[in-house]
C-alpha cells in the first residue's frame, strides 16, 4: 500500500510526507462500512494539523475512514484521493484511482491498467544475459501447491543452463520453495530474499533483460513491466484464475506489454512514457477541475 501511495505522490508532485494512521484494535477486523469516520477510530489522527491546501492520498481499508474524517474536518483545504475501491460511499472522495479490471466506473474515478508503485529503475545497468524469475505465493485465489512449486523449480533450472537467473521471492512465497532454491549449488542461480528496500528491488529489475513473473500478483507484474524489460507472465493452476485477472492479462498482451511464458524467450520492446504522461495528465486535470482547490501541483 505504501508503495502505491508513494508511486502516485511521485507521479503528480515533487515531495510528500508519509503518515501511518493507527486504527484502534476494536475496529481492525470490521468491514470498512462499519468503521466510524471519527477521530475516535484512530489513536494518532489528532497529530495531523492541516493549515493549508493539501492532497491526501490513502490506500487500504484502515485509511478509508481516516481520509473521510479529515475531509469532513478540514473541508476545502483537502483534496482526498483513495487508491483502490474504498468499498464505501464513493462520493466522499474527490478522486478514486482504481485498477481497470475492478470495473469501477464513477465520475470521480480514474482507471489504471498497471498497479502504482514506488520502484525506480536504472536503464544503465541492464545486462543481456540475466533473467529475473519473480515468485509470488498462495492467496485467496491460488493454492500455490507442491506441483506448482516443483514446476517453477524445474523452469528455473532449465533457464539457468544458458542464463544467469535472479530468483526473487515475495513475502507470500513458500519457505519450502525458498529452502530448495537456496540449496541449489549452481553459479547461474542466485536467490534474493531481503527485498523490502525499493532501491535494491529496482536495481534487480533494472538489471535483467527478461522478467518472468508468476501470475498471482498484479502488483509484481506491473513492477516488472515498468522496468521496460521483456516481461513474461507465468501461469499456473489455471482453473482457479478469476476472470478479472484474465481480463488484466489480456489487456497487457493486447498492448504488447507482456506475453505468456514459454521457454522460447524473445526480447520485445516496452515503452511506458506515453502511458505515464497520460495518467499524470488525467489526475492533475481532475485536481484542477475542482475550482475550490487551487492546487499548485504541476
Amino acid at each position: 500500500m505504501r508503495s502505491q501511495i508513494e508511486g502516485l505522490a511521485n507521479l503528480i508532485g515533487d515531495s510528500y510526507q508519509n503518515f501511518d494512521v493507527n486504527i484502534k484494535p476494536i475496529f481492525k477486523n470490521m468491514p470498512v462500512q462499519l468503521i466510524p469516520s471519527i477521530h475516535f477510530s484512530y489513536t494518532n489522527i489528532k497529530e495531523l494539523d492541516i493549515k493549508e491546501k493539501t492532497i491526501i492520498i490513502s490506500c487500504g481499508k484502515k485509511s478509508v475512514k481516516a481520509s473521510i474524517f479529515l475531509k469532513k474536518k478540514y473541508k476545502n483545504l483537502i483534496f482526498n484521493i483513495h487508491i483502490q475501491d474504498p468499498k464505501t460511499n464513493h462520493n466522499l472522495f474527490d478522486l478514486i484511482i482504481c485498477p481497470k479490471h475492478d470495473n469501477l466506473n464513477k465520475p470521480n474515478s480514474i482507471s489504471t491498467l498497471l498497479a502504482l508503485h514506488n520502484i525506480k529503475y536504472d536503464k544503465k545497468i541492464k545486462k543481456n544475459d540475466t533473467i529475473n524469475f519473480i515468485i509470488g505465493g498462495s492467496n485467496k485465489y491460488f493454492v500455490f501447491n507442491d506441483s506448482t512449486q516443483e514446476n517453477i523449480l524445474n523452469e528455473i533450472l532449465y533457464l539457468s543452463k544458458i542464463n544467469k537467473v535472479n530468483v526473487i521471492p515475495s513475502r507470500r512465497t513458500s519457505l519450502n520453495l525458498i529452502t530448495k532454491l537456496k540449496k541449489i549449488n549452481l553459479k547461474n542461480i542466485k536467490t534474493f530474499e531481503d527485498l523490502f528496500n525499493p532501491k535494491k528491488y529496482g536495481d534487480l529489475l533494472s538489471e535483467a533483460n527478461f522478467q518472468i513473473v508468476t501470475w498471482d500478483s498484479i502488483s509484481m507484474i506491473s513492477e516488472a513491466i515498468s522496468s521496460e524489460s521483456s516481461t513474461y507472465i507465468y501461469p499456473f493452476e489455471e482453473n482457479k484464475c478469476p476472470m478479472r485477472y484474465k481480463f488484466f492479462y489480456k489487456s497487457l498482451i493486447d498492448k504488447n506489454l507482456a506475453r505468456f511464458y514459454t521457454r522460447d524467450l524473445t526480447e520485445f520492446s516496452i515503452s511506458l512514457t506515453d502511458y505515464n504522461k497520460e495518467l499524470k495528465s488525467k489526475i492533475l486535470n481532475k485536481i484542477k477541475s475542482h475550482l475550490w482547490f487551487n492546487s499548485n501541483v504541476s
